[in-house]
């Protein structure tokens, strides 16, 4: 089961039994999967469900609404995604009522552009307008494991006013999403993992929530420790480049002649970095038994007698 599915059969389970957010709730659902038409010259609307609990809980749903039946009329196999499509059909005998009741469509009988403000008077409605928006027009994805995703959360309205209504609802709960145009359709979508968790948390879908952030949490601790691997890999590469460095001035200088002329505790130093090419300035000072301070101390003035008109490197 995808996560899609997760979020879905969740917010299900938790499914709206207030009247007036039913409503809304229905409302939203058929705005996100319906389309309008007309069968033997009165009004009605289909519905599209890739998801069959999803299905069943708004046929449910409908039943309880307005004392009617909901029913399928066929289910076709979606060629791109696999996946079973059913076609649910409001009678057509009520569909009007319906849709007027829905604030579908305007007393005139004419489309409604937008979002109706009595579907979104108060939060629970604006809840539930939420959560049937996404079940009829929502998916989220999160981040495959080769990288190839990131997070993703979208829903798909057929007017833009409707789609820009929905980011307002949204920005009523401090969730900021964007607007796209795609073919025919308007999405909106959230791209930002911190915005997406507190949209499954504003639906009521912890369990999905309590997965995201734990795929968070992994993702995060492997960036973490990968960026700590490459700043490692990075300063062994530059100290590798010091010691090579620090190798070929001091064959030099001992070929010249120039030991002779150092100090005891910089003799010493320059003999056990010949002797030791690979070891780090730490290894280098455990060696010695000095501090590594004291030993970059006396790394640098040995490299600048060595090589005084190269860069230095402590």
């Amino acid at each position: 089961m995808n996560f899609t599915s997760d979020v879905k059969k969740e917010m299900i389970n938790h499914g709206v039994t207030d009247g007036a957010a039913r409503l809304s709730e229905m409302s939203a659902f058929i705005r996100t999967s319906g389309t309008f038409g007309v069968k033997d010259g009165q009004p009605t609307f289909f519905l599209v469900s890739e998801t069959e609990n999803v299905a069943e809980y708004f046929m449910s749903q409908f039943s309880k609404i307005f004392n009617a039946e909901l029913f399928v009329t066929h289910a076709t196999r979606d060629r791109m995604s696999g996946r079973d499509k059913l076609l649910l059909q409001c009678p057509p005998s009520v569909a009007a009522e319906v849709l007027k009741t829905l604030r579908l469509v305007t007393k005139n009988g004419e489309p409604r552009q937008g979002v109706s403000a009595a579907l979104l008077s108060t939060e629970d409605k604006e809840i539930s307008y939420i959560r049937g928006a996404f079940l009829g027009g929502g998916s989220c994805t999160l981040p495959m494991d080769n990288g190839t995703t990131g997070y993703h959360l979208e829903i798909v309205f057929n007017d833009k006013k409707t789609a820009k209504d929905f980011c307002l609802v949204l920005s009523e709960f401090e969730i900021l999403a964007k607007l796209a145009e795609r073919k025919d359709t308007f999405v909106v979508y959230i791209k930002s993992k911190e915005q997406i968790s507190d949209f499954l948390a504003v639906v009521g879908a912890h369990n999905a929530l309590k997965k995201l952030s734990q795929l968070v949490e992994r993702r995060d601790e492997a960036n973490r420790t990968n960026r700590a691997r490459n700043c490692m890999a990075g300063n062994a590469d530059k100290a590798a480049i010091a010691a090579v460095k620090q190798v070929v001035a001091l064959k030099k200088l001992e070929e010249s002649g120039g030991f002779t002329l150092l100090s005891e505790e910089l003799k010493q130093l320059a003999k056990a970095r010949l002797d030791n090419p690979s070891m780090s300035l730490q290894e280098l000072a455990d060696k010695l038994c000095v501090s590594k301070s004291c030993l970059n101390h006396r790394m640098r003035k040995l490299m600048a007698i060595a090589a005084p008109k190269e860069e230095t490197n402590g």
